[in-house]
């Protein structure tokens, strides 16, 4: 029966048959489904980049190929649940994770927590990425009536720093820190991030793992097969790595090349990766199919959409290189399973070259450090910690036998002072330092003294040892050019002994593997009053000067590693020894609790809430003073920056500082390590800088 709208008067009835007709229309966009659409579709519709990216305008699949399958997986009509991806930095995973984000606002929309090991972070990656995502993209920005509330609308009714609303439905994106238990269990989601989960801590205030939090928030959701979980992050130390145990846990996909000589699928590996001589920066790859050298460029030309194949497929285990009617029949019986994992590794990266791999490898060397961070930063994978810890009475045999403590060898051009503070004093070690993070022990005592009043007992006492300066040979005295303080215990002691006189910075160590080994400078903040007076305040210490102490014990026994096996080799063959990275030279002096201390550490697995942790642990019946100050000591070397010294600048220092005493006084590391470009007058050159049994020159009497 149609109704009459006509016995309403013409103008009535038209208003009336106008609305209807939005009504209907209404209703049934209300009732139509949104459009079957991939994560990987509406990124290619939707997705922008502002003028200022380094790739700007529209998304394009063709850039990165690799990202299609992890995108679809996130689809709401996949099956699969959970996707883990672990990955090389900067390869486009967190990208990835945007376009879901912007998906869910406009077509699949509920609640989301984004998860970043802090809130400040989390914000960060809001301020730095999704807005400017939105901005440049019209599906999502406010001002185009896109899918997102925009922030500080005048009702209040818009999005915040903590929570970013959709301005279709009810759904959410709430931004918070793997470090708020609160935050992460207040609310019910569907869908959950996990940004940089290898960054998460282990154990929450002793409610658990954050990952475990996070489970329960989507229960309810998963219950109904509606939830989605995406972890992504950079790997770190094997076995205590949290995408790695996810990734494990999945189908372990990896991404085949396609070689554009024989058409074979392949798995690329860093072994593959060659270069000519010294040419790191040509690196090319060698396919283990036909073994045709095939140039960076080609890269991309390798990549497919479809080259992602789980490592194991009924039960058998899948070969690294494939035929393509093999590689397809495999793609064929892979099923759609509910946990995926995939690894994205360096090598088939779009945004870094073979090149820059190789030279970042060859960079690395001798450095166990920085090869960890090679390994998983720029490879992608996790990095396997060697854990014999050096045995402190072979150790005893390096020392030299012509130079001991207040005699300076030929060799060291700077000097740095680390200091542990103590309750009842301060353990301190003079560390010299040459070319390739060669390194000399100068000097290691305790000062006695009290340690709680600013200026008095042990502090005094540190501050005339540190004002007697160092003689190189020549006569010259310079003062230290850096010094590293333990400001962990009576902190405001501590500060009050930096800030006296320049050239001293107030430390805190960290335990983290991804910490740098000297992070951001904040003043540290101390309790005031109470039991806990004038130590550091719990909660405070990512505001302090952080040492990053896991990765610079792992460096320090590297070292002495590679120095023993120079000197064994050395005397084995008879011949001259071939000085590697980090050669540590030890006094014929050195205390001989100083070997026991230097070493008293070893790594250790622990299970935290079912999860396996590696951490340092002190071995039983030992002290660690001299290993935290040698710690302390690389911190300066790295706050003087001489690892970006040039030969030239070594040269200039070795003429500046080698040179007779009555010669100019001056100093190329004053205020701090910062060396301008000399051209030194012509002068003959320094001897050379290996140890000779009569180089060296007496301290004591040179004092200024």
């Amino acid at each position: 029966m149609r109704f009459e709208y006509d016995r309403f008067g013409s103008v009535a009835g038209g208003v009336l048959t106008r609305n209807a007709k939005r009504l209907d229309k209404a209703l049934a966009d209300g009732l139509r489904p949104p459009p079957r659409l991939t994560v990987s579709e509406w990124a290619a519709i939707n997705r922008k980049f502002p003028e200022d990216a380094p790739i700007p305008g529209d998304w394009n699949h063709e850039t990165a190929p690799e990202l299609v399958e992890i995108m679809d997986a996130l689809s709401p009509h996949d099956p699969c649940e959970e996707v883990s991806l672990i990955k090389c930095a900067q390869s486009g995973g967190s990208a990835s994770a945007e376009n879901w984000l912007g998906f869910i606002s406009d077509l699949a929309p509920g609640p989301v927590l984004f998860i970043q090991a802090t809130f400040k972070a989390a914000t960060a990656w809001a301020a730095e990425k999704f807005w400017p995502m939105v901005g440049a993209s019209p599906k999502l920005n406010p001002d185009r009536r896109g899918t997102i509330r925009a922030q500080g609308l005048a009702n209040g009714d818009g999005s915040t720093t903590q929570k970013v609303l959709f301005s279709r439905s009810s759904g959410y994106i709430l931004l918070t820190g793997a470090n708020s238990a609160a935050d992460l269990r207040q609310r019910t989601v569907r869908y959950a991030i996990e940004d940089d989960l290898d960054q998460f801590p282990s154990d929450l205030d002793g409610q658990g793992s954050p990952e475990g939090m996070v489970d329960e928030r989507l229960k309810v959701w998963r219950s109904r097969g509606l939830s989605k979980r995406l972890k992504i992050s950079t790997p770190t130390i094997k076995g205590s790595s949290k995408i790695e145990a996810a990734y494990q846990k999945s189908d372990r996909r990896r991404y085949h090349f396609k070689c554009p000589e024989c058409g074979s699928r392949f798995v690329p590996d860093w072994s593959d990766i060659q270069w000519a001589d010294d040419d790191h920066e040509n690196a090319y790859l060698v396919p283990p199919c036909c073994g045709v050298p095939v140039e960076h460029w080609r890269k991309g030309e390798m990549k497919l959409a479809d080259g992602w194949l789980s490592d194991q497929i009924d039960g058998q285990p899948v070969s690294r290189v494939l035929d393509e009617e093999t590689f397809q029949a495999f793609r064929a019986k892979m099923p759609a399973s509910r946990k995926r994992g995939f690894a994205l590794l360096g090598e088939i990266s779009t945004f870094q070259s073979w090149g820059e791999m190789a030279v970042g490898f060859r960079d690395a060397q001798g450095d166990v450090a920085k090869l960890k961070t090679w390994t998983n930063l720029k490879r992608g994978i996790v990095f396997e910690v060697a854990s014999n810890t050096p045995d402190y009475e072979q150790l005893m045999t390096l020392r030299e036998q012509d130079w001991g403590v207040g005699r300076m060898p030929i060799g060291p051009l700077v000097v740095t002072l680390g200091c542990d503070v103590q309750g009842d004093g301060i353990y301190v070690e003079k560390v010299g330092w040459g070319p390739r993070k060669e390194s000399w022990q100068l000097d290691a005592r305790f000062i006695p003294g009290a340690t709680d009043v600013p200026g008095e007992g042990a502090w005094k006492a540190l501050d005339e040892y540190s004002q007697r300066g160092t003689a190189f040979p020549g006569g010259k005295v310079l003062p230290i050019d850096w010094e590293c303080v333990d400001a962990g215990y009576h902190t405001p002691a501590a500060h009050a002994y930096c800030a006296r006189r320049p050239r001293r910075l107030a430390v805190y160590g960290r335990a983290g593997w991804a910490l740098p080994l000297l992070g951001r400078g904040e003043a540290i903040a101390y309790e005031q009053q109470g039991r806990r007076a004038g130590r550091a305040r719990a909660g405070q210490d990512d505001k302090a000067y952080i040492v990053g102490v896991n990765n610079a014990k792992l460096s320090w026994y590297g070292f002495l590693r590679e120095t023993m096996k120079a000197v064994a080799a050395a005397i084995e063959s008879a011949t001259p020894e071939v000085v590697p990275v980090g050669r540590v030279h030890l006094s014929r002096d050195t205390p001989n609790d100083w070997f026991e201390q230097a070493t008293a550490e070893t790594i250790e697995v622990r299970m935290i809430h079912g999860f396996p942790d590696r951490r340092w642990i002190m071995m039983p019946g030992r002290q660690n003073h001299y290993l935290d100050c040698r710690v302390y000591n690389e911190a300066a070397a790295e706050k003087l920056m001489l690892d970006t010294l040039t030969e030239m600048d070594w040269a200039a220092l070795r003429v500046d500082r080698y040179a007779p005493r009555d010669a100019r006084q001056g100093d190329l590391l004053a205020p701090a390590l910062t060396i301008s470009p000399v051209t030194p007058a012509p002068v003959p050159v320094a001897p050379d800088p290996a140890p000779q049994a009569d180089t060296y020159f007496d301290v004591g009497d040179s004092y200024l």
